[in-house]
């Protein structure tokens, strides 16, 4: 098929109006432009002890979870984002550049594209005019909502036979998560690495500037399937904050990305290979 690369078997897109296989791409983007000066916070550990120097007057606040291994935070809400139109960014990505350990997702400003971090790797993946995936290896942008923890070691365990669906691993996160002494109930990051059988994701592609609302959002999300793809998956678990950053239907987002970084997005639909394990934060 043309536009296979090693590592996976094919990259098919299924979404108008754009037709046939894809190519990714690494190209460059253009420069983002636009500072959110209001946040002015840095990624040092004395400005997170601050709420990592948020203005007093900044319209989105971050918000901290601690949790044994793990520091998680959050800024934005994806209901606002999707219902209100909420689309300018809420955090300036090029601050967060220097953290170590970092693991992060949300969608791009203005929803033209997706946000992915993994182990402080970044992946900005946005559709171009040929319906192609391209992924710019960079913090330059910006999101509306985005969820990121620093996590600096993992604990693996095995996932079960049974477990091959979306909603198999977001039914045994938490009582992996509980297995291992962590509470269900506070969010927590969590991983897989490995070969997936099936990953059906989507990346945002808003065109020019129509009012958004839950039927545009629909619209605007540029559907692919990737079969037997050697990818790391990301993803955030909470009970507590549905359409802040996980949907509205669901207790996990996930994204992912290819080990040669060419190729991530947010997850929608999984079958996951056997022989996987699932890693969740190590306690210090």
């Amino acid at each position: 098929m043309r536009g296979t690369r090693p590592g996976m078997s094919g990259m098919h897109q299924r979404q108008k109006p754009y037709e046939g296989p894809n190519e990714q791409s690494d190209s460059m983007m253009s420069r983002r432009s636009v500072v959110i000066s209001g946040l002015g916070w840095c990624a040092c550990s004395a400005c997170a002890a601050e709420g990592m120097g948020a203005s007093a007057n900044t319209a989105e606040q971050i918000t901290e979870e601690q949790g044994p291994g793990y520091r998680l935070r959050f800024i934005g809400a994806q209901r606002e984002t999707i219902m209100n139109g909420k689309l300018a960014a809420a955090v300036d990505l090029r601050k967060l550049a220097n953290t170590a350990h970092l693991y992060g997702l949300g969608p791009l400003e203005e929803l033209r594209g997706e946000v992915t971090i993994v182990d402080s790797r970044p992946s900005l993946a946005r559709v171009n005019s040929a319906g192609i995936v391209e992924v710019t290896q960079s913090y330059d942008g910006g999101a509306p909502f985005l969820v990121w923890a620093e996590v600096a070691a993992w604990r693996d365990l095995p996932i079960p036979a049974d477990v091959r669906s979306f909603a198999d691993l977001e039914a045994f996160v938490p009582r992996a998560a509980e297995s291992t002494g962590l509470d269900p109930q506070t969010p927590l990051p969590f991983m897989l690495r490995g070969r997936q059988t099936l990953v059906e994701f989507h990346v945002l592609n808003r065109v020019g500037d129509p009012p958004h609302s839950m039927e545009q959002h629909k619209k605007i999300q540029a559907t692919f399937d990737l079969e037997n793809v050697d990818a790391t998956i990301i993803g955030f678990h909470s009970t507590r904050h549905r359409g802040i950053f996980t949907p509205m239907d669901s207790t996990i987002h996930i994204h992912f990305q290819t080990p040669d970084n060419r190729t991530s997005g947010h997850i929608q639909k999984l079958q996951l290979a056997s022989g996987l394990t699932l890693s969740l934060p190590r306690p210090s």
